[in-house]
């Protein structure tokens, strides 16, 4: 089995929106997932010091195997090299861009970015509920990179009245129609939307020692430090309560091959909502009935080819978004089932899009 793909996830938003707050969350959050994190500024991660398990040049390994890289555009490229190593074993790479960036160059450079082990994990842009149809007003780039985002989220709706609210939404939705939007407070999203959480194999069922996480940790030094106090546990449960959209999946599973342009229509045009694409397809095209794995993100397309090994050659999808409309993922899913009409060159529309496995 080839290591799955590594995904690199661009947050990005205006001074203020929530980024750290979001990416804390995600790291708290991982469940085992070990996250790379590239920031431009380290020092602007929520973290204490006291959990740092070791640090070499620019590069800090947490005690839940997340990593962090202080770095600025020109070395991020060499940063994503380093967190891909093997012996770091990373599940997804966030990139926490300054408040100041311009997210379409870091999108350009992660796309750009050839190496098979890593793939375009989509760009999440917050904008300030409370703020941000003031923000729109002085600094109109906004609108051009809430024009590109895969994702965005509307966060601090706990700070904003309903008709500050209903503003925000609707000036997203002018410039930005398809992309999922997720409304939430203090960055609460679920991680397992943006990367596949998938529990590792000498922490599951045995009695191999492992690291503590960092959520672990952060609940051992509250109790060492005396912070944990008889109404702490309510708090915690009231965290999980805060306003947010909730992300829906649809999938789909056919024993008939599918029709590969078709595919590769859904997949660079996926339908609105819909956040991510990922699964395994088979095609009935000589040359072509291996094992295709795909993965896609705003219309940014991967494609893995490896053997069968045995397995039932079955196609699986998911689509995974907001505000997605079933019935029309459904329909537009159960139309990629291929019709058995000649299309020679068809299988090109994806095998355009084949890397080399890991």
């Amino acid at each position: 089995m080839t290591r799955p793909t590594v995904p690199v996830i661009v947050v990005a938003g205006f001074l203020g929106s929530g980024k750290t707050t979001l990416l804390n969350h995600l790291l708290r959050n991982a469940a085992g997932a070990r996250i790379g994190v590239l920031v431009n500024d380290f020092g602007s991660i929520n973290i204490d010091a006291m959990l740092i398990a070791g640090q070499a040049e620019s590069t800090v390994s947490l005690s839940n195997g997340c990593m962090c890289c202080a770095v600025d555009a020109d070395g991020a490229q060499d940063a994503l090299v380093r967190l891909l190593r093997p012996k770091a074993a990373i599940d997804a790479i966030v990139i926490e861009a300054s408040g100041i960036a311009e997210p379409r160059a870091l999108v350009r450079m992660v796309t750009a970015f050839d190496d098979p082990r890593m793939r375009y994990g989509g760009l999440v842009y917050l904008v300030d509920a409370a703020t941000g149809s003031q923000l729109r007003v002085r600094h109109p780039e906004i609108d051009r990179h809430v024009e590109i985002a895969d994702l965005v989220v509307v966060n601090k709706a706990d700070l904003a009245g309903e008709d500050e609210l209903a503003r925000v939404r609707a000036d997203v939705r002018a410039v930005n129609d398809t992309a999922p939007l997720v409304v939430t407070a203090d960055g609460v999203i679920d991680p397992a939307a943006l990367f596949d959480v998938v529990p590792r194999a000498d922490e599951v069922g045995g009695t191999r020692s492992r690291q503590l996480t960092l959520d672990e940790l952060l609940e051992e030094c509250a109790h060492e430090s005396g912070d944990h106090g008889p109404g702490d546990h309510d708090r915690a449960d009231r965290r999980h309560d805060h306003l947010h959209d909730g992300f829906t999946s649809v999938d789909f599973v056919s024993d008939r091959p599918l029709n590969p342009r078709r595919l590769a229509e859904f997949l660079e045009r996926p339908p609105a909502g819909c956040y991510r694409i990922k699964g395994v397809v088979a095609f009935d095209v000589p040359g072509h009935r291996q094992r295709f794995v795909v993965h896609a993100v705003g219309g940014f397309v991967r494609v893995q080819r490896e053997p069968w090994g045995g397995r039932l050659r079955t196609s699986t999808l998911v689509a995974i978004g907001v505000g997605m409309d079933a019935d029309i993922v459904d329909r537009r899913l159960a139309e990629l089932v291929d019709d058995g009409e000649p299309d020679p060159n068809g299988v090109l529309s994806i095998t355009r899009y084949l890397v080399t496995a890991p």
